[in-house]
């Protein structure tokens, strides 16, 4: 058996580099998205709460644009991971933020 090749990378979120995401992105990655549990909490300013939504839609969309295989059909999977936890005291708050 062929050894496994890893490769990581970090997209910090920097919009300077939002137009080199076709030379990163592909169909054969598989993609972590981390978002703070914090920012989507009922009791985080409606503002905030709506530039979340923003950066995670922007990141699922370009990842969907960038891994689309010659059918159209998006080609690589995407895994959402929620930091800070530990703010999000009751699973009234979990239900909301999913």
């Amino acid at each position: 058996a062929e050894p496994l090749k890893l490769s990581l990378w970090d997209f910090g979120g920097q919009d300077v580099f939002y137009t080199l995401h076709h030379l990163f992105l592909s169909r054969y990655g598989v993609y972590l998205v981390t978002f703070s549990m914090e920012w989507l909490v009922p009791t985080a300013s409606s503002s905030i709460q709506q530039q979340c939504l923003s950066f995670l839609r922007f990141w699922l969309l370009s990842i969907a644009v960038h891994t689309r295989d010659a059918t159209g059909r998006v080609g690589a999977p995407v895994i959402l991971v929620g930091t800070h936890k530990d703010v999000v005291q009751s699973a009234r708050e979990h239900e909301a933020i999913s």
